[in-house]
């Protein structure tokens, strides 16, 4: 590499390693390396081997012996010729030793093996031979590990190398093959030289890791490929070996390098170990630096020991990159380098030291070891400069690390230790204040006091020890961190901990929470104190134990003023009371008991939570301004349990009480001891004793009777003080009154902690879920929410005056101030008390039977109805087949006059209106005659609708069978009484060109729809269609009968198959459209003119198939015509069509017929002639001049014809004549381009003879069959011109033909032309109009050609395997088979009858499943007829069934108004009662005058009482019954639904498949396109057939659904009479516990 950039380096770099970089000298590397090189052949080798060589003088030696089983020596060896003789020893006979090959072989390598890696400059090879035609060298860096290739040389690099670029390189690097160095000269003492780096390259980095792997090696091998070669010619016929004189022979073999020392050495000396014979090399160059700079390595490729500080580098110029002892402070003497540490010291240092001695660490021994210090009185490199540190591993971190030496600017002193966070001491072995328990396992050293700053005195300070902390008041725990039991709230006041305060009666006990507070509550109950309920629940008032007078049961031996059943109890005299709207309710319960003076009442008490004392506290109403006196007597049976009450008064005895006639509410003082499970009687006796007529029935409303719990009788409730103010503050007073009323927080807070104490907890609510707005109540009391008309603390009854508690409340009575007796109604059923003849829940209806509410009167129905309308009067539902508003007719079907009580009597039409057999509306008797006629229905006549009209048919052999219209879609003449079958339907008479029995197509030879009277006649052109379908003449041609398309020909399309098709032409002939076939260069398109034929040619082409050239064009057509550009002004004719020489007009000649000739005047055009005497003159000139011409040809042909035979001028003569015949021929136009290929053949080859003839003039002489040759070629010209005038003849007859058949077909149709001219002279307008719609429908057409066009390409895709599949899907599997051998036949097939055979018994095509659907459609048309039948049987079973429902509710009303009489009785005692206290009232009242009482008592006591019915029981037996006659419907509605059900699985069926898009989807054939849209059509009218059949199952099944709903609501409705009579039997019962839900 030095010697190839000697620009890098200057000699001061060479030779002086201290001023840089150096490099050792270079030298030949084979030089002492005889023994490490070898080659692969050498001659001679294992014994003498024969080689020859080539450039010696005749009679000089050629040949030589190699024998290179010895060394060479020039005296004892001379012809050894190993590769050792290649390397340079700078003798003057060194030509006389090479190295040389083994003759013959190809391929040879020389491989040179060096000890370790040198430096590579350039290599030399002389050779003796000739220079190999290839070879390449190649190096290794991995001691022949891996190879990579320097360079190739050839002679053909192509050849030699095909994957290798050629030609000079364009980067250093670059592999390239080069040809300089291999040509085949010089013979001998040829070079081929290799320089590692191209001079030409400018290298910027020499130390690139690129260009080093270029320079460096370790092995290098030259590989010899291919030989060169001569001919065999030079050496004559020799016997020898021609491959003795091809092989490699080499003088010299220059390696030049030098050992790699990466420029830190200037010598280098041998490696140890090798062979002894390389050290006595003078001039060898050695593989081992003498490294400077501090390195080492045979390369000098690292750094020395303890130089490391520093990153190893190559020296580069003047920068010698040396490397740097590592600084380790005397502490170790070995190093490594540390790139990372490197980078981290800013490039500055990188050595880091290893084993560092005397308790020290770092990079540079530069730091002491953990727990020890350094002593800052003694530098870093002294033995003794760390010292260990003095510190207590259990207070100090890591235990016992101390801080390693003293910084000012980082605060840390030498040998001070890191103490604990929570440590503190000169050795860290004392716990800081607030701290205790110093541990070493604990990461802080000693764990914090944790006193509460909330619970503990201030400034105050634990134990070190224990850590035990000094608490505040009521405060307790190791850190005062929680109150004692009975406190809480450390921390949430400013005063420590408080008092629980939990209430005494919803608390267990006075704990609560440490944390919170929260006492622990009773059940259901909630609150920091427990002085709430829970959501849901409630506390119990004082007054809550209450029992209605209405409840009680009344003593004996008292008397009552009347009686009304009520509750369970005896009878008592209950005063209901309506509450007010806007007003409060002063009273408990429904209302009151009236109880006279001397009577008592027996309250039951059962419920008693808790032993304890009670009050007895009596609500009341008094009736007069006098005192009443009450006796309280509690009763129990047996003895008392509990020890509280066994020793307390009881009240066995009677006690007095006062009731003052000014109060409502009076409270017996004397307490009464109650206790749980125990039934008592208290019996209460009501006098008055101030009475002044002991026989006067005086009365009072007793409303309730309560018990107040004496809160005195509850241990450890309340304090005196609270005693104090319970009654300071009258809570018990208070608290027993009704209605809302505010208590003071004292008495509620007392109340509260009492009920919770009594009961355990709070009470649920129990919200009646229906009655109430939610399932929260008031918190004391327990009342919810009640819904409109809802009363009771549970919100579970009614008020007064409403009815059916329900989830909306209660509904308002409301009942008819004009109808009803009173506005109060059952509370079960809000039946009001009516008036008489008067009905309805609201008595606002006039009873069944009667009309014309309020004022009800009996309905007007002559007996034939027991209802009418209720406002009208009209009457419903008249019986015995009557009708009109008042039953005054007959219905329609019945005919005479029921107002004569005549009975009704059913109208034969022909047979009566409940059968099958009835057609009519209606009929009516001839007063005279008394012969009765029928009104018939449509589609029936005669004088019992026994007949079919004009226009229906019907099936006379089946018994009852209807009529039905003839369906003929108005292609008839109606008037025609024949135009249908009478029987059978079918059409007989089509009109509009249509047929079939429905008239629904169209006539054979017509098309378009039959449904719409639009089918119009085929109109197909006779050219054009197939004879065979559409005979010829005048007869029927048919075409599809939907869209009137006409059975082409081939290649004919259109609707009318007047038209061919885009490519054809000519239809005249009756075979279909021929093919244009124009030529497809020469012609535009593949379309030509349909009636000549003749295609659109591109220019300068023409003819029918645009194979001939134009007019004025000429050349070859298949190839190209060419203009002939000939001036028109001076030509006459077309050009020749061969030449393109234009055919000039007299006077003009030229090229182009653009120039006047000779003897005329030159002025083009005009060119007009000469004189005369121009004529005579040029005549005579031009005459001489051909003589003389014909002279000079003689006699210069004299010499040269001297031997021609004179016969042959003859034959030359008749080859002339041929060939001007052939040319002739050539140019007629009728010939086809075969025969002018054939006749251009023989052209030439007779041309070509011709002149093969003036060449050789002797050719009779050569060969002698010439004349037999010309013979022949002269008679098949003869042959060939026969050929051609029968050709031209053929031609001209075809024409004539074709002509005399057109023109006799013009002719005709001129004829036809010149008729129709003459009719339709007169219609231009109608002409200009089509002319319009032509253009318009030339337009669709050319649209519709473009699709059909797209059509036949999808067509042609068309595979018989999807022709199969689809027939497969038609008619059914297998789809493969012929006609005769398909059992289920094909889309084509016909049966032997001729008809269309596709299906059968087990095909599942779509045509056969549809057949089966129309069969099964079919047989469901009849039996949906007997069906219908049947239904119409039923039906009028049901109309009797329903007529006798009818009556059934109208008995059952009479029935409910009957079984209503007793809750009327009921309402009517209770107006009763209203009437005596209002009678009562006026008697008392003071300003009554005399005569009005005396009046008021006469009419009362005149009053009378109504009587209750007792027909319940019969009238529910009849109700019975009437459901018998319902049974029969259900068997039929069964049968129906099978029915319907097998006609939907039809229609399914039917529906099944859609063939049509699938088969335009694969692109069939039109015909087969249409012929599957025909099944198609066909299976669709089926399925709209089935579907409307469908649709009448449907109707019929939805009147069988209103039948049937019809019957269950007479069910219902029976079963709501019957229902309705169990609930007046239970209606007692149902009072009776009405209001039990709420005291459980």
């Amino acid at each position: 590499m030095i010697s190839q950039l000697p620009y890098f380096y200057n000699d001061q770099w060479l030779d002086d390693c201290d001023s840089g970089s150096c490099y050792p000298t270079i030298g030949d590397l084979l030089i002492g390396r005889g023994g490490q090189l070898t080659a692969s052949s050498t001659c001679g080798l294992t014994s003498p081997q024969k080689y020859c060589i080539i450039g010696y003088l005749e009679n000089e030696q050629k040949c030589f012996t190699c024998d290179s089983r010895y060394p060479y020596n020039p005296y004892t060896q001379p012809n050894s010729h190993p590769v050792e003789n290649v390397i340079t020893t700078f003798k003057p006979d060194r030509k006389k030793k090479w190295w040389q090959s083994e003759n013959g072989i190809n391929h040879v390598s020389i491989r040179l093996d060096l000890e370790t890696l040198f430096q590579f400059s350039h290599l030399i090879l002389t050779f003796k031979s000739f220079r190999p035609a290839a070879m390449l060298v190649e190096r290794s860096a991995d001691d022949g590990q891996n190879w990579k290739v320097f360079r190739y040389f050839a002679q053909d690099c192509a050849a030699s190398f095909p994957n290798i670029p050629s030609g000079p390189a364009t980067g250093v690097g670059d592999v390239v093959c080069d040809s300089r160095y291999s040509d085949i000269e010089p013979s001998t003492e040829g070079e081929v030289v290799l320089k590692a780096l191209d001079p030409g390259f400018e290298i910027e980095n020499p130390y690139n890791s690129y260009i080093q792997e270029l320079v460096t090696l370790t092995n290098l091998r030259i590989n010899f490929t291919k030989l060169h070669t001569l001919g065999d010619t030079l050496l004559g016929r020799s016997q020898n070996d021609p491959l003795e004189k091809y092989y490699y022979a080499a003088y010299e073999m220059v390696v030049r390098g030098s050992c790699f020392c990466n420029g830190h050495a200037i010598q280098c000396v041998p490696l140890q170990k090798l062979r002894g014979d390389v050290f006595h090399e003078p001039e060898m160059v050695h593989g081992k630096c003498v490294c400077q700079h501090n390195t080492d390595g045979l390369s000098c490729e690292k750094c020395e020991e303890f130089y490391n500080d520093a990153p190893w580098r190559p020296a580069k110029g003047l920068q010698d990159n040396a490397c740097k002892q590592c600084k380790c402070n005397s502490h170790s003497n070995r190093c490594h380098f540390d790139m990372a540490v490197y980078l981290a010291n800013n490039r500055l240092s990188g050595g880091v030291c290893e084993d560092c001695q005397h308790n020290t660490v770092g990079q540079h021994c530069d730091q002491c070891k953990l727990f020890f210090y350094q002593d800052p009185l003694k530098p870093i490199s002294d033995p003794r400069a760390c010292a260990p540190c003095d510190c207590d591993p259990e207070g100090t971190l890591h235990n016992g690390l101390c801080e390693s030496q003293t910084d000012p600017v980082l605060g840390t002193i030498a040998g001070r230790c890191l103490c604990k966070e929570n440590t503190e001491g000169a050795r860290c072995d004392k716990c800081k204040p607030n701290y205790y328990g110093l541990s070493g396992s604990n990461p802080l050293g000693c764990q914090p006091c944790s006193c509460s700053p909330l619970g503990s005195l201030s400034f105050s300070i634990c134990d070190p020890v224990t850590g035990e902390c000094l608490c505040q008041q009521f405060a307790s725990g190791r850190h005062c961190e929680e109150c004692m039991v009975g406190y809480w709230g450390l921390g949430s006041n400013l005063y420590g901990c408080s008092p629980c305060n939990c209430d005494i009666g919803g608390a267990h006990n006075n704990l609560c929470s440490s944390r919170d507070g929260k006492c622990s509550c009773l059940p259901n109950i909630v609150g920091h104190k427990c002085t709430e309920p829970a959501p849901g629940y409630f506390f119990l008032p004082l007054d809550y134990y209450i029992y209605e007078a209405e409840h009680a049961k009344p003593l004996s031996g008292s008397a009552t003023l009347g009686s009304t059943p009520f509750g369970r109890n005896s009878v008592l005299d209950v005063v209901f009371r309506e509450p007010t709207p806007g007003k409060p309710v002063t009273w408990t319960g429904p209302g009151f008991a009236h109880v006279l003076n001397g009577a008592g009442l027996r309250f039951t008490v059962n419920n008693i939570p808790f032993a304890m004392d009670f009050n007895i506290v009596l609500r009341y109403e008094p009736e007069s301004l006098e005192d009443w006196m009450a006796s309280i007597v509690v009763v129990h049976p047996g003895s008392l349990r509990s020890e509280r009450c066994r020793n307390k008064i009881t009240l066995q005895e009677p006690h007095s009480l006062t009731l003052p006639a000014t109060a409502r509410i009076a409270l017996l003082h004397a307490p009464v001891c109650l206790e749980p499970r125990t039934q008592y009687f208290v019996e209460v006796y009501f006098s008055q004793e101030s009475a002044s007529d002991p026989k006067s029935k005086s009365s009072i409303l007793i409303d309730s009777l309560g018990l107040i719990p004496r809160i005195s009788s509850v241990e450890n409730l309340c304090s005196k003080k609270d005693l104090e103010d319970y009654q300071r503050y009258h809570c018990i007073e208070l608290a027993s009154e009704v209605g809302p009323h505010i208590l003071p927080e004292v008495c509620s807070r007392l109340i509260v902690s009492m009920s919770a104490r009594i009961h355990k907890g709070a009470i649920a609510c129990k919200c009646h879920p229906q009655g109430s707005m939610g399932s929260s109540c008031s918190k004391l009391g327990g009342q919810c929410q009640c819904k409109p008309n809802v009363v009771g603390r549970c919100c579970d009854q009614c008020t007064a005056g409403s009815y059916r508690f329900g989830p909306h409340g209660c509904n308002s009575c409301e009942c008819h101030p004009q109808g009803s007796v009173s506005t109060v109604c059952d509370q079960v059923t809000g039946q009001c008390s009516c008036r008489h003849e008067v009905d309805g829940r609201r008595c606002n209806q006039c009873l069944a039977g009667y009309f014309g509410f309020p004022k009800c009167r009996p309905c007007p129905c002559n007996g034939y109805a027991e209802l009418c309308d209720p406002l009208t009067g009209e009457c419903l539902n008249c019986k015995r087949f009557t009708a009109g508003s008042n039953c005054e007719r007959c219905s329609d079907g019945y005919y005479v006059n029921p107002l004569k009580r005549e009975p009704c009597r059913p109208c034969m039409c022909p047979d009566s209106p409940i059968s099958n057999r009835y057609f009519a509306h209606s009929c009516y008797r001839d007063p005279w005659t008394s012969q009765v006629s029928c009104n018939c229905l449509f589609g029936y006549s005669g004088n019992q609708c026994d007949e079919c009209p004009t226009g229906f048919y019907r099936n006379t052999k089946k018994l009852g069978a209807q009529c039905f219209p003839c369906s003929c879609n108005n292609n008839i003449d109606s008037t025609d009484p024949e135009f249908c079958d009478r029987v059978t339907g079918e059409c007989l008479k089509c009109l509009y060109n249509t047929h079939g029995p429905n008239c629904q197509f169209c006539k054979l030879g017509y098309f378009g729809s039959a449904l719409t009277q639009n089918c119009k006649k085929c109109t197909c052109n006779r050219s054009g269609v197939n004879p065979a379908i559409c005979p010829p003449g005048d007869g029927i041609c048919p075409c599809d009968p939907v869209t009137g398309a006409c059975p082409c020909l081939p290649n004919v399309i259109g609707l009318n198959c007047d038209q061919c098709a885009s490519g054809y032409w000519n239809m005249g002939h009756g075979t279909g459209c021929h093919f244009c076939d124009c030529d497809p260069p020469n012609s535009q398109s593949n379309q030509c003119n349909q009636l000549t034929g003749q295609c659109l040619c591109k220019l300068g082409y023409s003819g029918r198939r645009c194979d001939e050239c134009e007019e004025n064009y000429f050349g070859n057509p298949r190839q190209h015509c060419i203009s002939c550009k000939c001036n028109k002004e001076g030509s006459r004719k077309p050009c020749d069509k061969d030449t393109g020489a234009c055919n000039c007009r007299v006077g003009v000649i030229g090229r182009f017929c653009d120039q006047c000739a000779r003897g005329y005047k030159q002025e083009f055009p005009t060119c007009s002639r000469c004189h005369q005497c121009f004529d005579q003159w040029d005549n005579v000139i031009t005459s001489l001049s051909k003589a003389v011409q014909g002279l000079m040809r003689f006699t210069a042909n004299l010499e040269v014809t001297r031997d021609t035979i004179p016969g042959c001028d003859m034959h030359f003569k008749g080859l002339e004549d041929t060939i001007s015949e052939i040319e002739k021929n050539v140019k007629s136009p009728v010939l086809s381009s075969e025969t002018l290929l054939n006749i251009k053949n023989y052209h030439d080859y007779i041309r070509q003879k011709v002149a093969e003839m003036y060449l050789h003039p002797n050719v009779e002489d050569e060969f002698p069959d010439y004349s037999r040759t010309i013979e022949g070629i002269r008679k098949e010209a003869d042959q060939l011109y026969e050929t051609l005038q029968k050709k031209i003849h053929l031609h001209h007859s075809i024409n004539y033909l074709n002509l005399k058949d057109s023109f006799s077909n013009i002719r005709k149709y001129y004829e036809i032309s010149l008729s129709a001219e003459m009719k339709i002279n007169g219609t231009n307008p109608i002409i200009i109009h089509f002319q319009n719609t032509r253009d318009d429908i030339f337009a669709l057409l050319d649209n519709l050609a473009s699709k059909e066009s797209y059509t036949l390409e999808q067509l042609k895709m068309i595979q018989t395997s999807d022709i199969q599949k689809v027939n497969e899907k038609v008619c059914g599997v297998p789809g493969n088979l012929s006609c005769v051998m398909a059992p289920c036949g094909g889309a084509l097939c016909l049966d032997s009858y001729g008809n269309r055979h596709c299906g059968g018994p087990d095909c599942n095509g779509a045509l056969p499943l549809s057949t089966n659907a129309i069969n099964r459609a079919d047989e469901t048309v009849l039996l949906l007829r007997n069906l219908t039948n049947q239904l119409q049987e039923s039906e009028n079973q049901i109309e009797s069934i329903r007529k006798m429902a009818e009556n059934t509710k109208i008995k059952a009303s009479q029935l409910n108004g009957k079984l209503g009489a007793k809750n009327q009785i009921e309402i009517e005692s209770e107006n009763t009662k209203m009437l005596i206290k209002k009678v009562k009232d006026f008697l008392l009242d003071e300003s009554a005058p005399p005569e009005d009482i005396e009046k008021v008592a006469s009419y009362v006591l005149d009053l009378n009482l109504p009587m209750t019915p007792q027909e319940q029981t019969n009238v529910l037996d009849k109700i019975r019954n009437l459901m018998t006659h319902c049974d029969d419907y259900a068997i039929n509605k069964r049968k129906l639904s099978m029915q319907i059900e097998e006609a939907q699985n039809l229609l399914a069926d039917a529906r099944q498949t859609d063939v049509e898009n699938e088969l335009k989807a694969k692109g069939f054939k039109k015909e087969t396109l249409e012929k599957v849209k025909q099944l198609k059509e066909e299976a669709e009218k089926l399925a709209e057939e089935t579907e409307a059949k469908m649709k009448r199952i449907a109707d019929l099944e939805k009147k069988i659904q209103d039948l049937n709903q019809t019957k269950q609501n007479k069910a219902d409705q029976l079963k709501q009479l019957e229902d309705q009579v169990i609930t007046i039997k239970n209606e007692i019962t149902v009072q009776g516990n009405k209001f039990a839900t709420c005291k459980s």
